[in-house]
């Protein structure tokens, strides 16, 4: 089920998500035990940067493990899996949105603590702080911090597409964006199907003042919109008209 697990991790770090429910449950009907299959499947219904979420979907595919948070929890097969699995049921546990997020956010940081050269674990957290920004400028610490979790993963590995991505939204602000500017010419190549990846450098092009790059950004995004349409068989509709 690995193989299935790593490609739904992907597509969710460029949200992915329709792609990423479809491997995180192909690795489900390979592994039932799979806890992480099943954070994985939980964790696509949660799009805060988007401002979206399914909350009972997101419960129902938690449920799927076992009936309770702890026996969900028990079935992770290594500690840092366990604090995979508390994250996400913090994530779909009680409360409003701002509430499940914070507790989502504080969990991760304790599992980025405890995995401080781990990937996964850093840029996890480093995207569950960006699910808890303020508008406006009072966002600008918890962007800091944000981005400078995911510079350092992708410092030692430019390939991973959390990384460049979590960059972009992090500094995703006037008095940031440069410092976006070599991940926005790293993540399209990083994740050349999603079309995400290949839109969110337009974020830095745009602010940098790089019109060019910023065009030719959207444009092949739009582009791989369609193709992506296309592939899954759904209506115009489901194209990225906000790349367009």
């Amino acid at each position: 089920a690995q193989a299935d697990f790593l490609r739904g991790v992907a597509w969710l770090h460029s949200f992915g998500y329709e792609d990423a429910i479809d491997a995180f449950r192909a690795a489900q009907k390979l592994d039932p035990s799979f806890a992480l299959a099943y954070w994985g499947e939980a964790m696509s219904f949660s799009q805060p940067l988007w401002f979206y979420e399914e909350v009972p979907q997101g419960r129902a595919a938690l449920a799927k493990l076992a009936p309770t948070p702890e026996a969900r929890i028990a079935k992770a097969k290594t500690a840092r899996e366990q604090g995979f699995m508390r994250a996400v049921e913090a994530l779909f546990g009680d409360g409003d949105t701002a509430k499940r997020a914070a507790a989502h956010a504080a969990v991760m940081s304790k599992v980025a603590r405890e995995h401080p050269a781990d990937d996964e674990a850093q840029t996890w957290y480093a995207l569950a702080l960006l699910a808890t920004l303020p508008r406006g400028d009072e966002a600008v610490p918890i962007r800091r911090q944000a981005g400078e979790i995911a510079e350092k993963v992708f410092a030692r590995n430019p390939n991973h597409p959390g990384a460049a991505h979590y960059i972009l939204h992090a500094y995703d602000h006037p008095s940031l964006a440069a410092r976006s500017l070599p991940a926005a010419r790293a993540y399209a190549k990083v994740a050349p199907a999603a079309s995400h990846a290949l839109h969110m450098p337009a974020h830095a092009f745009l602010q940098a003042g790089f019109w060019d790059e910023a065009a030719a950004s959207d444009e092949a995004s739009w582009n791989a919109s369609i193709a992506w349409a296309k592939r899954r068989g759904l209506s115009i509709a489901s194209r990225d008209y906000h790349s367009l």
